[in-house]
């Protein structure tokens, strides 16, 4: 779950080298190794980066936490209800969009940052992965049907919301892993989309197996 900086020259990471995932800071360029942040032994995935490069967002077991850059101070952002995940930062920083699946499904809400205050539900039958426009004035995600939602949003000193809906159906490759929980991007203009697309049914790919490869070889000899 690789996250980048606002100026792209830097990413943050999760890895269980040492058992447990763990958050890493590494240049873009490569030239250094990596350095662990914030770690305390729990598992950790991160999800998003504030365009002002102060804050990184990130799950630890249902919750959402935040740290703080350069401090490395991590703080409890929201309690779970049930369950959180992929909360991603508006382009302003004022607001957080977030996973839920308190309703008993996974819903899109919306919340302040950094003191959660108030809570707007943005999806209104199933939702996962929400994406932020560039221009914060549209919200994306994924309903249960694998198609791309979107909703469009006020945002500023308060928040507003419409009723979202579905542009495209995007057949996103389900994850298989807790560290494999983003399947699609978009561009800062809301207009191009990057997805892990499943193959459809019946598609297959060829393979070809030679025998007794030794002999034609010596016979290309």
């Amino acid at each position: 779950m690789p996250v980048w900086n606002p100026d792209s020259t830097q990413l943050v990471f999760a890895s269980n080298r040492n058992l447990k995932f763990e958050l890493y800071l590494k240049d873009a360029n490569g030239a250094q190794d990596e350095k662990p942040m914030a770690q305390d032994g729990a598992d950790r995935f991160p999800t998003d980066w504030s365009r002002d490069g102060k804050y990184v967002l990130y799950e630890q077991g249902a919750d959402l936490w935040f740290v703080t850059l350069p401090e490395q101070k991590s703080s409890l952002f929201l309690k779970a209800p049930s369950s959180m995940k992929i909360g991603r930062f508006s382009p302003d920083g004022k607001w957080v969009a977030y996973a839920s699946n308190e309703s008993g499904r996974w819903e899109i809400y919306v919340t302040s940052f950094p003191q959660a205050h108030g809570k707007w539900q943005i999806s209104n039958g199933g939702g996962d992965q929400p994406k932020w426009r560039g221009d914060g004035r549209e919200l994306f995600y994924l309903s249960p049907e694998g198609k791309v939602m979107a909703a469009s949003v006020t945002t500023g000193a308060n928040f507003d919301a419409g009723a979202p809906s579905a542009l495209f159906q995007a057949n996103a490759r389900e994850g298989v892993a807790t560290s494999e929980q983003v399947s699609y991007d978009i561009d800062k203009e809301g207009q191009k989309f990057l997805i892990n697309t499943q193959l459809k049914q019946g598609e297959t790919l060829s393979m070809s197996v030679v025998l007794n490869w030794p002999a034609k070889l010596n016979d290309a000899r």
